[in-house]
């Protein structure tokens, strides 16, 4: 199965579906207006590994080993959440942060992420997300394949999605991803509420009203606060947070948005570029 996996994802790159919003960390392949440079768009520069690169060379796989952690009881700095909505009802509890800890530099911290479904180690798939919310791609992925990558093997409990920040796209999406780790410090249905806002509406945000347009739908979709969403966001008050998906993602060697990692019964399998379908997932993860 794990040979057919590779050729079907050799037989993508060739086709040259696996694109991504291409830049460099920090916001780089964007112009000084927020407009992303050719760079940026660049539809035909993809890859995949299918334990390595396209090219055929082959990385170990690294183990899951699953270790217990603390429970958060409130809302701290460093972007851990708080317990404050109990469960979620996605079926992940708000009071079990991911247990799951894999040596490999993309799931760098992996405990106080933000996921959806079975704790991080204990479903056979596990898929880690890295995702800016001003990318195109991005929005193409979390509108068009993520409803069906979570109810056919998300909900199921067949795989866990784990999201991680990482800019590369417009320059808005840096106040918007402090703003997602300012509102999952505080309540986890909010933080995928706010996530889906963002993607479902991309087209409405800039530079100049990302926080605005932030701070309205939080009053009126949530119960939080929303002007202290909005100030931690602005002061940077959850940076550190922020710091450790853009430190993961660059130790993994994220070049684009979305690039996604896929580890299957704790064995990395291979990394996903770009807007792909549900078909790409589900062959990849092997279900």
């Amino acid at each position: 199965m794990q040979i057919d996996r590779r050729a079907f994802l050799a037989s993508a790159v060739a086709a040259g579906v696996l694109a991504g919003c291409l830049g460099s960390g920090g916001g780089a392949g964007t112009s000084d207006d927020g407009n992303e440079s050719d760079a940026g768009n660049a539809g035909g520069a993809a890859s995949t590994t299918a334990g390595g690169q396209a090219g055929g060379t082959t990385q170990p796989t690294t183990a899951v080993a699953t270790e217990p952690t603390s429970t958060p009881t409130e809302a701290s700095a460093d972007g851990t959440p708080s317990t404050t909505d109990g469960p979620s009802t996605n079926g992940t509890a708000a009071t079990q942060p991911p247990a799951a800890s894999i040596d490999h530099p993309a799931l760098a911290a992996l405990a106080g992420q933000p996921y959806r479904g079975p704790t991080p180690g204990t479903a056979p798939g596990l898929i880690v997300a890295f995702e800016d919310p001003s990318c195109h791609n991005c929005e193409r992925f979390n509108t068009g394949t993520l409803p069906t990558l979570e109810s056919e093997l998300v909900e199921p409990g067949e795989a866990t999605y784990v999201y991680r920040n990482f800019p590369h796209a417009y320059e808005w999406g840096k106040p918007a991803m402090q703003a997602l780790e300012a509102t999952y410090a505080r309540s986890e249905s909010a933080f995928w509420g706010l996530k889906t806002h963002y993607f479902e509406t991309q087209g409405e945000f800039s530079g100049s009203n990302v926080l605005d347009r932030t701070q309205e739908y939080l009053a009126s979709e949530t119960d939080l606060d929303a002007a202290a969403v909005v100030a931690d966001a602005e002061a940077k008050e959850f940076d550190a947070a922020f710091q450790r998906d853009v430190d993961a993602g660059e130790s993994a060697g994220v070049v684009s948005t979305p690039t996604f990692y896929l580890f299957s019964e704790g064995e990395f399998l291979t990394e996903i570029r770009g807007a792909q379908s549900y078909e790409v997932f589900k062959q990849a993860l092997g279900v």
